[in-house]
C-alpha cells in the first residue's frame, strides 16, 4: 500500500505561500482603494482602476474559497494572482503618472510573494522585465524623468530595492527547498531503516518458526514414538503379569501410567513448538485434532462438537482456548480417573463458549480448584475480557466453561 507523503516532502505544495499571499493581498487591495479614491476627483482613469481592482479582488475571493475549501491551489493559480497583480500596479502607474506616483511600492510586495513562490529561474527573469517596464514608464509617461532634479537617482533606488527583493525572495525559497530536501533525504532514509528492520524481524521469527518446527518433528519421529512403544509394550507385559504375580501386574500399571503421562506431556510440547493454527485449519479443527491425539494417547474416550456458525477468531483468542482445551484436557488425564471427556465449542453473537466436561471423581475443596493450572486458564480468559467458570460434584465428574467475547464479523487478526 502507497503511503502518502509529509507535507514538508510535497514540493508543488503552494497552499502555505498562497494562504500568506491571500492575505496581504487584501490588505494591499484596501489600500490601493484607498489611495485611488481618497480625495481624488472620479474621472476615468479613477473608474477603470477601480475596475481593475475590483476584478482582483474577485480573483482573490475566488482563491480565499478555494483555501478555505480545501481545494488545491497550484502553481497555476499562483502564476494567475501575481500576474494580475503585476497588471493592476503598471496600468495605475501608467493612468497616473510615471516616476511621480506612489504606486510603485506595490511592485515590492508582489515580487516578494512571486519570488517566494516561484524558483530563481522564474523570479529574476520576472524582476527584469517589471524594471524594464517601471523604467519605460518613467521615461515616456509624464511627468518624465527629470535629470535636474536627480530622479535618475530615485529611479535607480527603486530598481535595486526590487532586484534586491526578488534575490531576497529567491534566496529564502532556496534555503527552504534545501532544508526540505534534506528532510526528505533522511526521511526517506530512516523509513528504508525501519523497512531492512521489518524485513530482519520477518527473517527471524521465520527462521524461528522453522526451527521450531524441526524440534517438534525430531520429537514426534524420535521421542514420542519411542514413549508410544513403550506405553504399548507395558500394557502388553501388563495383560501377561495379569496371569502371574500380582505385585508385577501393579508395578507394570504404574509404568503404564508414567508413560502415558510422558507421552501426553511430549505431546504437548511438540503442540507447543509446531506453529498454534498452522495452514488453513479453523480453531474448531485445531482443538478436535488435539481430542483425538489425546484420545490416542490416553485410551480415554471423547467427542468434541461445535455449534453456531463458526467465524474465524481473533489470534489471541484462538491461542487462548488452544491453551486452555490442552491444560483442560491435561488435569482430566491427572486427577479426573474419568473414561471419558468431551469438549464443545459454541459460536453465539459475538461470544465463543467452550466446555470441557468429563464423568471423572469430581472434587469439591477450593484449594483444588485453585491448582492444577486452572489459575493460568482463568487468567487466559480474563485477558480477552472474558471469564472461566468450573462446576464439579463428587461421583459425578466436572464441567469446565470459558466464555469469551469477540466481534462479530472475527475483527482482529484472525487466527483461522
Amino acid at each position: 500500500m502507497r503511503q502518502s507523503l509529509p507535507p514538508f516532502a510535497i514540493f508543488d505544495d503552494y497552499r502555505p505561500t498562497i494562504t500568506i499571499a491571500v492575505i496581504i493581498r487584501w490588505l494591499l487591495l484596501g489600500v490601493w482603494f484607498f489611495l485611488n479614491n481618497y480625495r481624488v476627483e472620479a474621472d476615468n482613469i479613477h473608474l477603470v482602476l477601480n475596475f481593475m481592482g475590483a476584478g482582483l479582488a474577485l480573483l482573490n475571493g475566488y482563491m480565499t474559497w478555494r483555501l478555505i475549501s480545501g481545494l488545491p491551489a497550484t502553481w497555476r493559480h499562483a502564476l494567475t494572482l501575481s500576474a494580475a497583480d503585476l497588471t493592476l500596479i503598471t496600468v495605475g502607474l501608467f493612468l497616473r503618472g510615471g516616476l511621480s506616483n506612489d504606486f510603485y511600492v506595490f511592485y515590492y510586495p508582489a515580487l516578494l510573494g512571486f519570488s517566494l513562490m516561484f524558483p530563481k529561474r522564474a523570479s529574476f527573469p520576472l524582476a527584469a522585465a517589471v524594471m524594464g517596464i517601471y523604467s519605460a514608464i518613467a521615461f515616456t509617461v509624464a511627468p518624465t524623468l527629470d535629470f535636474e532634479q536627480g530622479d535618475e537617482k530615485k529611479l535607480a533606488v527603486r530598481l535595486a530595492c526590487m532586484l534586491g527583493i526578488a534575490g531576497a525572495g529567491a534566496l529564502i525559497t532556496g534555503w527552504e527547498r534545501a532544508r526540505r530536501r534534506e528532510a526528505v533525504a533522511a526521511e526517506r532514509q530512516i523509513s528504508q531503516e525501519n523497512l531492512e528492520l521489518q524485513r530482519q524481524t520477518q527473517r527471524a521469527e521465520l527462521a524461528a518458526v522453522e526451527e521450531r518446527s524441526r524440534i517438534a518433528r525430531e520429537i514426534h519421529d524420535g521421542v514420542a514414538q519411542s514413549l508410544y512403544m513403550l506405553n504399548v509394550s507395558l500394557e502388553t507385559c501388563v495383560e501377561l503379569a495379569a496371569q502371574g504375580r500380582q505385585e508385577l501386574q501393579e508395578r507394570l500399571q504404574s509404568l503404564v501410567g508414567i508413560s502415558r503421562q510422558a507421552l501426553l506431556e511430549t505431546r504437548h510440547y511438540i503442540f507447543d513448538l509446531k506453529p498454534l493454527l498452522e495452514g488453513d485449519r479453523s480453531i474448531g479443527q485445531a482443538l478436535q485434532n488435539q481430542l483425538q491425539e489425546f484420545r490416542a494417547v490416553t485410551s480415554i474416550q471423547g467427542e468434541f462438537t461445535t455449534s453456531g456458525e463458526e467465524s474465524p477468531l481473533p489470534a489471541a483468542a484462538g491461542a487462548a482456548l488452544f491453551r486452555v482445551v490442552q491444560e483442560g484436557l491435561a488435569n482430566v488425564y491427572r486427577h479426573s480417573q474419568a473414561s471419558r471427556v468431551d469438549v464443545t465449542l459454541a459460536f453465539e453473537d459475538g461470544l465463543v463458549r467452550l466446555e470441557i466436561r468429563d464423568d471423572g471423581i469430581g472434587f469439591s475443596r477450593p484449594d483444588v480448584i485453585q491448582g492444577r493450572g486452572l489459575t493460568n486458564m482463568t487468567q487466559r480468559a480474563e485477558e480477552l475480557g472474558g471469564r472461566l467458570a468450573i462446576e464439579s460434584t463428587i461421583g459425578q465428574g466436572t464441567r469446565l466453561n470459558v466464555t469469551i467475547p469477540f466481534p462479530p464479523n472475527g475483527g482482529g487478526e484472525a487466527a483461522s
